[in-house]
């Protein structure tokens, strides 16, 4: 069901997107992009930070430890407003500074930009007070809510962008102003629902400095692969503005946009197995969390692909029917971004499960620098005079390695069954890739109508699903999916 959702909530957004770019233009944007890159450039101190919640709270609901669990979401809401301040003095100074200094904008943009890039720090505060409830919704497994919840929010964004039609100038602080309404919104609804559903959580100003010093630890080390993360993400898309112009930073905007959309679908799915990882670690579980973690591995990635691959081969078809005028580059853009996406949900059990033990310091030390090679990696290239697409490459070649130094991580540290993992998920992997690539690549598309090439689309989305079926679950898997389908029938 929250698959069959997400296909709503994607279709929405991928409408929103086009309006958004018929009305504020490639270069408008471009602008936008690169505004938003300068303040979610310090995001990390707010992503880090969520999942050191996120992870505590799960822990200590296994431990079935209300007094903790009290504590905790207290101590987070106090860093958070910590972290809200800190956030604050380097945007309007660092952050500030860069924008007006390096960042390239057309003629008659920059005064709106500066306007825009005020807004957005209110709006990225606010987001960053609404963790500390998303993490307690989250850890309950309230997934209903948070599924359904989604969908308002979604619905709210495109109401922003409508919004947009019935102004002909100031477009870009007209939209800045909307998606910081929405982020109240989400903000007060979040607020209101953990005060009545949960009375455990009530904030106490209680200082703790043992909790302190363990939440800030946990984050500090998760900080290095934000830090990494905004690297590979909004650093590289600054450099785009810098060596490129707005028109390529548009393409990296679509480019992230069906990355994000694809993501998303995987990403739900993730979010609900997480708790229930971090639990069976604390509970002392072992074997079953192994079984979560060979299950959420197939399942993930056989959910990205079902949904990427074709985006991927039809990736032209795809991207004129939703744009009408495709940027340059957005094509290869967006095939390498889906390559990494599919990557970065393989890692994710991986990931988590490592968060569940708590041992991250020389694990996030390894990772940081691989993540944020990306940043010296590209700037190489672009100095060179080399295409940007050689960027994104390397940065779907980074998460491979990312993904193979997990798996080697977990063998040292949890004595991990690497051998069942190879033969239980990356051989069945394999087989399914291979399995699934033939049939898209021998039939020729390039002549055939529109409604031909949805068509093909649809069959390739057909082969995938039943490949999956037969390669990607087990028999007993497949017996409980069928069992469950004809119930709901019924």
């Amino acid at each position: 069901m929250l698959y069959i959702r997400m296909i709503l909530i994607i279709l929405v957004t991928f409408y929103s997107f086009r309006i958004l770019l018929e009305q504020l233009g490639d270069t408008g944007y471009g602008t936008y992009n690169a505004v938003a890159g300068v303040i979610i450039l310090f995001g990390f101190l707010s992503g880090a930070m969520r999942t050191a919640t996120q992870r505590y709270l799960s822990y200590y609901l296994g431990k079935k430890d209300n007094e903790m669990l009290q504590k905790v979401f207290s101590m987070s809401i106090n860093i958070h407003l910590l972290i809200c301040g800190v956030l604050l003095l380097l945007a309007e100074t660092v952050g500030l500074w860069f924008l007006n200094t390096y960042m390239q904008f057309p003629v008659g943009l920059k005064g709106e930009a500066n306007i825009l890039y005020q807004v957005s720090i209110i709006s990225f505060l606010i987001q960053i007070l609404t963790v500390p409830y998303q993490a307690v919704i989250i850890s309950h497994e309230k997934m209903s809510f948070y599924a359904y919840f989604s969908i308002l929010e979604v619905m709210l964004k495109l109401s922003a962008v409508l919004i947009l039609m019935a102004f002909t100038a100031y477009k870009l602080v007209i939209y800045g102003i909307a998606i910081l309404v929405v982020s109240a919104i989400v903000w007060i609804v979040y607020k209101i629902y953990c005060i009545r559903l949960f009375h455990t959580y009530r904030y106490t100003y209680e200082p703790d400095k043992n909790l302190f010093k363990e939440l800030i630890s946990f984050s500090g080390w998760n900080m290095m692969g934000g830090i990494g993360t905004v690297a590979a993400s909004q650093g590289i898309n600054i450099m785009f503005n810098v060596f490129c112009g707005v028109v390529v930073n548009a393409a990296m905007g679509i480019a992230n946009q069906v990355g994000s959309a694809v993501s998303t679908f995987v990403n739900n799915f993730q979010t609900a197995f997480t708790p229930q990882l971090i639990k069976s670690y604390a509970n002392g579980e072992t074997d079953y969390l192994y079984s979560l973690v060979f299950r959420a591995s197939r399942f993930s990635f056989l959910l990205i692909f079902l949904l990427g691959f074709p985006l991927i081969v039809y990736c032209p078809v795809v991207l004129g029917i939703w744009l009408g005028q495709i940027p340059p580059y957005a094509v290869a853009f967006t095939r390498l971004m889906i390559v990494y996406c599919m990557l970065e949900a393989l890692s994710g059990p991986l990931w988590t499960t490592v968060q569940a033990s708590g041992h991250i310091r020389n694990y996030m030390i390894i990772i940081s620098i691989l993540i944020i090679s990306n940043l010296p990696a590209g700037l190489i290239f672009l100095i060179k005079g080399m295409s940007p697409v050689w960027v994104i490459g390397y940065k779907a070649a980074a998460s491979l390695l990312i993904l193979i130094y997990r798996l080697v991580y977990l063998t040292k540290v949890f004595d991990f069954p690497i051998k069942r993992y190879l033969r239980i998920v990356s051989m069945r992997i394999l087989l399914f890739t291979a399995l699934c690539i033939p049939f898209p690549l021998l039939v020729d598309y390039d002549d055939r109508s529109l409604w031909m090439q949805i068509l093909m689309i649809g069959s390739c989305a057909c082969e995938i699903a039943i490949v999956g079926a037969f390669v990607m679950l087990t028999s007993s898997e497949r017996k409980f999916f069928i069992d469950k389908l004809l119930r709901r029938q019924h």
